[in-house]
């Protein structure tokens, strides 16, 4: 036989080596790691809310993950906050262990069903939101979205709804969408099991939470789901958040990083922009941190769980935030 021709005969019989090998891998760790929380019906599709911490009579925080990320990355910070409040850390619509959800996933849509699944699940407001990454435009969409439920609200190293046009490579989010299919496309064939291009996400997170995040985003939906979010970025969210309403003087607190992987000076100027959001704001620029590192690793969490605490005691009492 032509030995060209064995070549693609090779690879063919490699992909469905993987394939089934990411089969047998996903059934597994869907045993081996059940949904911590309870599912919650949102109409169609259920997502996944996991409660904890006491109601002390403070406001409830809820805890919004970054773009291909979920509940388990919370975990340092989900304890440190126990003690002080109820606390929910869920998964938006694909993501962890919700269901999938309808398309587009624009900001707006994930805070709508967030609202609903807070509803159908007995936590009513008030609420802080807290967001880290692309979480932030989520918590800012339920802010405009139910102003009278929001209390309080921090954005951990939080995007900003204009961060892709200001950086031309990205082609508003569409080179990085592309570039997260294909992680995903990866995934279908048990490469992420091998190659971990999600290492930064879990570093330094419990053992439990850093196993359930590996075993997840060794899956293409995930990544799918983040790919559809960018997309949604571009054609919708942006515009979304440019015209939330104003938060007035709610109390917030903006939590940014020193150490950036790429376009440092960009990002660095869009974080400047947050506090202006409100009038009574506080920023701590978190220094060591990275983007990830900062609510994955345990002594940037404790200063992330820090900056809630003061939001939630400030919404309580109604006393500014101490300016630093």
């Amino acid at each position: 036989m032509n030995f060209l021709l064995l070549i693609p005969i090779v690879i063919i019989g490699l992909l469905i080596i993987g394939s089934i090998y990411q089969a047998i891998a996903t059934a597994r760790d869907k045993r081996n790691f059940p949904p911590p929380g309870r599912m919650i019906d949102v109409g169609g599709h259920r997502l996944h809310l996991h409660v904890t911490g006491t109601d002390t009579g403070k406001a409830a925080v809820i805890l919004e993950a970054g773009m291909a990320s979920f509940s388990s990355n919370f975990a340092w910070v989900q304890q440190e906050l126990e003690p002080v409040t109820r606390v929910v850390v869920y998964d938006r619509a694909g993501l962890g262990w919700s269901d999938s959800g309808s398309k587009p996933r624009d900001a707006q849509r994930s805070a709508k069903e967030l609202c609903t699944a807070l509803q159908r699940a007995g936590i009513g407001g008030p609420y802080v939101v807290v967001g880290h990454s692309y979480g932030g435009l989520v918590v800012r969409a339920f802010a405009d979205l139910f102003p009278n439920e929001v209390v309080g609200m921090v954005l951990v190293d939080a995007s900003h709804p204009d961060q892709w046009i200001h950086i031309p490579a990205s082609r508003n989010g569409r080179t990085v969408a592309f570039g997260t299919r294909m992680t995903g496309f990866m995934a279908r064939f048990g490469l992420l099991h091998f190659w971990n291009p999600e290492s930064a996400l879990i570093d330094g997170l419990p053992a439990q939470q850093r196993a359930e995040m590996d075993a997840i985003l060794a899956t293409p939906r995930p990544w799918s789901t983040a790919a559809d979010g960018l997309i949604a970025w571009g054609d919708l969210s942006r515009d979304q958040i440019n015209a939330a309403r104003s938060l007035g003087h709610l109390p917030l607190a903006v939590l940014s990083v020193t150490e950036q992987d790429k376009f440092a000076d960009v990002l660095t100027a869009l974080q400047a922009e947050l506090p202006n959001l409100s009038s009574n704001s506080v920023h701590l620029t978190v220094q060591g941190a990275t983007h990830d590192g900062l609510v994955c690793r345990h002594e940037y969490a404790l200063v992330v769980a820090t900056a809630i605490r003061q939001v939630v005691e400030a919404a309580h009492t109604g006393q500014p935030l101490a300016q630093k």
